[in-house]
């Protein structure tokens, strides 16, 4: 009786544990996003993953915060599962709603589900940071009959404005 019930259990908690990912993207949008520094010269990044269906997904969500004249490194995303909008699927980043600063329309491919270098992303350098302190924002839009597939992991890599 108590292996039964410790299977249901086990059963129970992990698909709790499975719907977690379908909902990757989750930042509670009303907080004030923190910079994030290590405190040496060394590159930092913030990974984030993104679904067709996280919530809100359609409008800018904020996920993190950049210093001015933090140099953008590079910008790698892998898409794990292809998007499937009819018409069009645009995953964007950027330091505004708009959310296309950093990284825009045409710099990933939604439809190939591969590893892309993005080295002629928009926010590249100092092009997004070099005005002021940054709120960075993701976002994914489609057109057409919506998607019911689409899963990206991008990593943005920076390092600090740390000169002496």
């Amino acid at each position: 009786m108590k292996a039964k019930l410790f299977r249901v259990l086990a059963a129970m908690l992990l698909a709790v544990f499975a719907m977690g990912g379908a909902y990757a993207l989750q930042v509670d949008q009303t907080r004030i996003m923190s910079k994030r520094y290590v405190g040496s010269q060394q590159l930092t990044y913030y990974r984030l993953t993104l679904n067709f269906n996280d919530p809100n997904i359609s409008t800018a969500q904020m996920f993190g915060a950049l210093g001015k004249n933090w140099y953008i490194d590079h910008i790698d995303c892998h898409v794990t599962t292809t998007f499937n909008a009819a018409t069009t699927n645009v995953v964007t980043f950027g330091t505004s709603s708009a959310a296309n600063e950093i990284m825009g329309a045409s710099d990933l491919n939604e439809a190939s589900a591969t590893v892309q270098h993005l080295t002629s992303a928009l926010g590249l350098g100092l092009n997004a940071t070099s005005a002021a302190d940054v709120t960075l924002f993701a976002k994914y839009a489609q057109t057409g009959p919506a998607a019911t597939q689409g899963s990206v992991t991008c990593v943005i890599a920076y390092v600090p404005n740390d000169d002496l």
